[in-house]
């Protein structure tokens, strides 16, 4: 199959859409822009959500108890799917274990344990750096060959999420005194650039949907033990009102919404760019964590936040991403 790339700064250009109209390239161009601009949005309000449910729902349950509904509510859209499934072969339903323990537990049982220790913007400025992730495990599998533009955009970028972690102190840089929550979201933002990479193309025969829904119950399952650790040391959560609005939005809006809209990116543009939208997410979460948490904005935020920018857009410079072979 060709492969597909997108510049956002000019006219769409897919090696896959030979032979289309242009109303057809340009119908392909502004949904991937929308699905662009609107993938990390729904992203942050992950962010913003972890936050507010700190004391409502432990990290880990919370993660779990999210997944368990998101596969619930998909499963009458792709039940008859899987039912004619069933009989596939075992490897088909093996392609689905990297994917769920990727995108479905270590990108979000971390990501809500950060919760505890750092801001939702922080948390944000260190999820940018996944599209470098993801050119680098791109790379080795074989795909995009990174241009100068790209390389240096990242560059930046990293140096936005250094100048937001150390909070743009140049003693706490040198002592290297950076924040646990930090490095627990590296470690989901790691997560997800491999879950990014690992979806780029279809799975064991299945649609989006039947993907996601073998990701949702997938991450359920596999963030289920240490769910049940956190109530053997902590006790069993109440089941209090806000915690049931809570994991409701984040099972529809970050599981489901944010999800899909993120895999069909993936399918227009390609893993590469469809990571460097992940970008945007920090200046979402930064603006969400101030309007509705009240998260203190400081100078380095707004310094980060330029780099951040500044990186987004050297990266997506003509000709920054290159198609290997």
């Amino acid at each position: 199959m060709a492969a597909k790339t997108m510049d956002f700064a000019g006219p769409a250009v897919s090696t896959g859409l030979g032979g289309l109209g242009p109303t057809r390239v340009s119908g392909a161009a502004l949904m991937a822009t929308l699905l662009f601009l609107g993938a990390p949005l729904l992203f942050a309000g992950n962010m913003l959500a972890a936050r507010m449910m700190q004391g409502v729902l432990p990290p880990f349950t919370l993660a779990s108890a999210r997944w368990a509904l998101a596969a619930l509510v998909l499963l009458p859209f792709v039940r008859r799917e899987l039912f004619g499934q069933r009989r596939a072969a075992p490897g088909r339903w093996r392609a689905l274990v990297l994917p769920a323990v990727l995108g479905g537990a270590l990108s979000v049982g971390p990501q809500y344990w950060a919760a505890h220790f750092t801001s939702a913007g922080n948390i944000a400025l260190v999820f940018a750096m996944t599209p470098l992730l993801v050119a680098l495990l791109d790379r080795l599998a074989g795909g995009a060959r990174l241009g100068a533009p790209a390389l240096a955009g990242m560059g930046l970028a990293i140096a936005g999420i250094a100048t937001a972690s150390f909070q743009g102190s140049l003693a706490r840089l040198l002592a290297f005194q950076i924040n646990p929550g930090d490095l627990l979201a590296g470690l989901a933002a790691l997560a997800w650039a491999g879950y990014t990479v690992a979806t780029r193309r279809p799975r064991a025969g299945l649609s989006g949907l039947a993907l996601l829904w073998g990701v949702a119950a997938g991450g359920a399952l596999t963030l289920a033990p240490a769910a049940a650790v956190e109530w053997l040391v902590l006790g069993v959560p109440s089941l209090s009102r806000e915690a049931v609005l809570g994991v409701a939005f984040l099972a529809i809006v970050p599981s489901i919404g944010a999800y899909l809209a993120y895999g069909r990116l993936i399918g227009l543009v390609g893993p590469v760019v469809a990571g460097t939208s992940m970008y945007l997410i920090p200046l979402y979460a930064l603006a969400l964590g101030a309007m509705v948490l009240g998260e203190a904005l400081g100078r380095y935020h707004l310094a980060a936040a330029a780099l951040v920018i500044g990186g987004v857009a050297l990266s997506r410079w003509r000709g920054a991403a290159k198609v290997c072979g």
